[in-house]
């Protein structure tokens, strides 16, 4: 195992998971036409959605733990069904 390859495939998709992802998720999602996405601001998805439960322990922190880690973790998906 290359594990200066896995480090940068780590860093590359936990970046974009804390910050191009939820901001993809938000404009699709208003593109599509998604009830919630139309109701909800940017500023209100981003402070108290996905970022605002990072601040206390809870199921909500998990939740955006985990929906913020979903790259990487689709990524590593992709990659264990291909060794496959």
């Amino acid at each position: 195992m290359n594990w200066s390859k896995e480090m940068w495939f780590a860093l590359l998709f936990i970046t974009v998971g804390f910050t191009i992802w939820p901001l993809l998720v938000y404009y699709i999602g208003l593109a599509l036409g998604v009830g919630f996405f139309l109701e909800t601001t940017l500023r209100v998805w981003a402070e108290q959605i996905v970022y605002g439960p990072l601040g206390g322990l809870g199921f909500a922190f998990l939740r955006s733990l985990l929906f913020l880690f979903a790259p990487y973790l689709i990524f590593n998906l992709i990659r264990f069904i291909v060794r496959l």
